[in-house]
């Protein structure tokens, strides 16, 4: 498949106040309520074959605060303004490109100046690349409907020009032969997040939601079946071996069942988070939720993840990135 120019020719934006069913608490952070932002972008096609086709796309996202920016200098309030300053920046500077290019031209024509626009306005990186994160679905959307093909279609035949362009370690990387090697699955399994206020079992539901669905990880379990789990970490080795005990408890009722840890950069030093992962192995009621677990996820902060040498407990369980992967470089 060649891939389609167009020119991005309005981009009109959106949001909607959002209340959860329940506190969610992650790191730091406990969330109640959150806006959520709305993308709606029209492309006008410029090949031959199909000059002049416009098509509409859309795309939302929470703005949700203290994941992209958890400096305690800031407000949540200022978390969401950051994030919509963010859209708000891509959004003019991919409408007001003249040049028809390829839906990854878009991205690659502007990701430098919007995180340099980011940066004078005191956002970092991962916040910067919200934006432009959010238009460039409401974009690939609408190039699937002016193709009248799916998104796994589209991606197998590198519909949206993606290059190495941004990536020059990857110039030697078949990407066509990659991409078209990609399949779609009939199935996929559902991973259910345990917040770090999230009720446990029945007895600890406390007052009911009143919506008729599912409170606790017990009941979670019981209605939809889920085997896959997100557990949310503290960053205090104890408190986190404690919570954790507690959801094994649940957890090990099931035939087989798998987890992972994630951090939200919540441990100090890699001495504390290999602390914590060896009293976890070392646990005999943890045993199944350790043998369980596929990775910890970003559990040092983003200033020290990617120059802190964790190749020892990483011999013991793989460590993923999350939030230190703010930029193409990371």
């Amino acid at each position: 498949m060649t891939a389609p120019t167009f020119r991005v020719i309005a981009i009109e934006l959106y949001e909607r106040p959002v209340a959860l069913r329940i506190p969610f608490r992650f790191g730091a952070a406990t969330v109640t309520h959150a806006p959520q932002a709305f993308v709606r972008a029209r492309i006008r096609l410029s090949d031959t074959a199909s000059s002049g086709t416009e098509a509409q796309g859309a795309a939302a996202e929470l703005m949700i605060p203290k994941w992209f920016d958890k400096s305690p200098e800031k407000s949540n309030a200022e978390n969401v303004s950051d994030l919509r300053r963010a859209v708000a920046n891509a959004a003019h500077a991919y409408a007001s490109e003249p040049s028809s290019r390829t839906a990854f031209g878009h991205a690659t024509a502007h990701y430098r100046s919007l995180l340099a626009a980011g940066e004078a306005r005191g956002l970092n990186a991962l916040a910067s690349n919200y934006g432009p994160s959010l238009i460039d679905r409401a974009i690939l959307d609408a190039l699937c409907r002016a193709l009248g093909v799916s998104f796994n279609v589209a991606i197998r035949g590198n519909a949206p020009g993606i290059d190495t362009s941004l990536t020059p370690d990857l110039a030697r990387f078949d990407l066509g032969r990659f991409l078209g090697g990609l399949g779609s699955l009939a199935r996929i399994a559902a991973r259910h997040t345990v917040g770090m206020l999230d009720p446990i079992e029945t007895y600890d539901a406390g007052d009911s939601v009143g919506d008729g669905l599912p409170k606790t990880l017990e009941q979670v379990i019981d209605v939809y079946g889920n085997r896959y789990f997100k557990l949310k970490l503290g960053g205090n080795p104890d408190a986190d071996l404690r919570r954790l005990t507690d959801i094994a408890v649940v957890l090990d009722r099931l035939p087989e069942y798998t987890v992972t840890l994630d951090g939200n950069e919540q441990f100090a030093d890699v001495t504390t988070i290999a602390e914590f992962w060896h009293k976890a192995a070392a646990t005999p009621s943890l045993a199944r939720l350790v043998a369980a677990t596929l990775y910890l996820e970003q559990p040092l902060p983003r200033a020290l993840a990617l120059e802190t040498d964790v190749s020892e407990l990483a011999r013991s369980k793989p460590l993923l990135i999350d939030e230190s992967d703010a930029t193409l470089d990371a």
